[in-house]
């Protein structure tokens, strides 16, 4: 089955540089976390070598008015017509600050997904995901939050239990960082990204099966602070890559069915909710260790 890659709207996605109309383009990569991004820092210094009043907050006042919109407002985190009223100086702004705590805790702000379609598989739009199906998605204030892929839900199944860190665990890359039971099988889900627990989906603890269910927005698990972000960005799957990675692992599951040509018919070529429900012969620890 061919890729069918869907859901890009770059609109949604202009660096703050590129809507004050200072470069041509570029899109952010840092949710739109200006007082953490490295690029930011980059154009702030080379402009104020060409000129003390040059930034992008300066070049903001310089567009229309109705385009003098609140940063969050440009992003679709703050109502569109909310006007900035301090200068575009969001590292003193209360507004910003509420916005962060807010963030801490509630996933809704930043959206629904958008989804990318490998093999029957959902696959999130700017999230990054690990080789052990954990995902990543990296949101304001630099922390990153982290849950398990559609493809090791649908692996897993119904899960029973799960059993969250402790705030203030820190964990390296590849590290267990969450274990998800079922039917007195755990299977421990590797980190994608080192860093400090800052936060856990408290809901998950009542109803584990909202991972299975949702698993990229309702169904998340821990917030972080990271520690090696950019370089542990490196080593995941991010948009194209995430689409052929979750391809391979499809056609290696489908491998692996095709064992029992019974099995693999009733599959049909297309991905089931539940992999181990359905081919429990297999056993828990096959699948778990071949691909979480």
């Amino acid at each position: 089955m061919a890729s069918k890659i869907t859901g890009f709207n770059f609109s949604q996605k202009e660096c703050i540089w590129m809507k004050a109309r200072v470069v041509p383009v570029k899109y952010c990569d840092n949710a739109f976390d200006c007082t953490t991004c490295s690029f930011d820092k980059a154009m702030a210094k080379r402009m104020s070598k060409e000129s003390a009043d040059a930034g992008w907050q300066t070049k903001m006042f310089d567009l229309p008015g109705e385009d003098q919109r609140c940063r969050h407002a440009l992003t679709g985190r703050a109502p569109q017509n909310k006007m900035c009223a301090r200068s575009f100086e969001c590292g003193t702004c209360p507004y910003d600050q509420m916005l962060d705590d807010m963030i801490q805790v509630d996933h809704t702000l930043f959206g629904p997904p958008q989804y990318l379609n490998a093999h029957g598989y959902l696959v999130p739009r700017d999230y990054y995901l690990h080789g052990g199906h954990g995902w990543a998605r990296v949101e304001y204030g630099g922390r990153v939050r982290i849950g398990l892929d559609d493809f090791g839900n649908r692996l897993i199944g119904p899960v029973e239990k799960m059993r969250l860190p402790s705030l203030g665990t820190r964990f390296k890359v590849g590290e267990e960082s969450f274990i998800m039971d079922r039917e007195g099988n755990e299977a421990g889900v590797r980190s994608p990204v080192s860093g400090v627990v800052t936060a856990v989906n408290q809901k998950l603890m009542d109803q584990p099966q909202c991972t299975n269910r949702d698993p990229y927005s309702a169904g998340w698990v821990i917030l972080i602070d990271p520690m090696e972000l950019r370089s542990d960005l490196k080593e995941l799957n991010f948009g194209v890559e995430s689409v052929k990675f979750i391809e391979s692992e499809a056609e290696r599951l489908l491998s692996m069915i095709a064992d029992d040509p019974a099995a693999a018919a009733a599959t049909g070529g297309e991905p089931i909710n539940d992999v181990y429900g359905a081919f429990k012969d297999m056993g828990w620890n096959t699948l778990v260790k071949s691909f979480i």
